[in-house]
């Protein structure tokens, strides 16, 4: 059969498993990646709600994924047939300028999979199969025994963590406050706690924050949309560090007041709109301010190392396990924030 599954979006709140073409290498460095699992992100909620300008109906969406090569182009030199992948949340030409300085986020060739409208389509691996170009730059070979949870979490969440954790640059004892307690939030907690920092979580929601307590973290809840010194006093201007990992206005501003001043901040969040911020007070507080966008191919080294760290926060991280065509529902359960994070088991995993 030359057809296969995939979940597309069809409009705002709208996603459909459809039957579409199986994908065709297009290039000589290309790979047809069949996809054994995959996973549901927060950024995908972007794309889900319609806030994505120009966004493709059609377009096949996910961007946390492993698998089996199927096939690989003539100029792939690293993946063979039968062999397990995990793959970055994005391609990039692993040749320019950027890429060699490791900064292959910047990549001008940088296209997410999942995505439509803002970039040039990549149709994404909420699918039986998936055309992965520059795949010796995007793939990473997965041992067999390796567990498929580490590979999907390579692909987005730890760097996005690693690469905040960078940024900030914390020393032993600094205090480090995190806003939101889903998945990026909940493993740059885990991560920093365990390299000495002294953290704690600010989530809104009582069931994610319940679920962060019981692997241990520090959490305190907070009010939905009130000012960090009216919900909780004792917490602003308290923190060494903060990171955003809520993204939009009310994640970024609770992160800023939760900074002393000399406080340095990370939006780990994605940022799709505009907003006003106070920069006088900013300047007058000397905060630092910067933003990360998690780069699983620059930081794969770091990524392979910090996964030991993380292993005992697996379960923690992946709230359910899903088929393919579960998927469309439980995307609109996880843009009301009644689920976590979901293991979509695609395939069975075979050579």
């Amino acid at each position: 059969m030359n057809t296969m599954r995939a979940v597309v979006w069809e409009g705002p709140q709208r996603l459909r498993l459809a039957t579409l073409p199986r994908p065709a290498l297009l290039a000589p460095d290309d790979v047809l990646l069949r996809v054994t699992h995959a996973s549901t992100c927060g950024t995908d909620l972007h794309i889900y709600r319609g806030a994505v300008p120009g966004f493709e109906p059609g377009t096949v969406i996910g961007h946390e994924f492993v698998g089996v090569v199927a096939a690989a182009g003539p100029a792939v030199k690293s993946l063979r047939p039968g062999l397990r992948a995990a793959c970055a949340d994005f391609i990039a030409c692993g040749e320019c300028e950027s890429c060699a300085a490791g900064r292959h986020a910047q990549c001008a060739e940088r296209r997410l999979f999942g995505f439509s409208g803002l970039q040039p389509r990549l149709d994404g691996g909420l699918a039986e199969y998936v055309r992965v170009p520059r795949a010796d730059v995007a793939l990473t070979p997965l041992a067999d025994s390796a567990d498929s949870r580490f590979g999907l979490l390579s692909g987005d969440v730890m760097p996005t963590a690693l690469g905040a954790l960078q940024r900030l640059a914390l020393a032993p004892g600094e205090r480090l406050a995190v806003v939101g307690a889903g998945p990026v939030g909940v493993l740059t907690s885990w991560l920093a706690a365990r390299r000495g920092a002294e953290v704690l979580l600010l989530e809104a929601n009582p069931a994610r924050a319940a679920r962060a307590r019981s692997g241990g973290l520090a959490v305190a809840e907070i009010a939905v949309g009130q000012p960090l010194s009216d919900a909780a006093p004792g917490l602003a201007g308290m923190f060494d560090a903060a990171v955003d990992a809520v993204g939009g206005e009310t994640g970024l501003k609770t992160a800023l007041a939760a900074l002393r001043p000399r406080g340095r901040l990370v939006g780990a969040g994605s940022q799709a709109g505009r907003f006003e911020l106070d920069w006088g007070a900013l300047m007058q507080r000397e905060i630092a301010l910067q933003f990360v966008i998690g780069d699983p191919i620059g930081l794969r080294g770091e990524v392979a190392a910090a996964m030991a760290d993380c292993e005992p926060a697996l379960d923690l991280m992946f709230s359910d396990r899903l088929r393919l065509d579960e998927v469309p529902d439980y995307f609109a359960a996880l843009y009301r924030r009644e689920r976590f994070k979901a293991l979509v088991c695609v395939a069975e995993e075979r050579t």
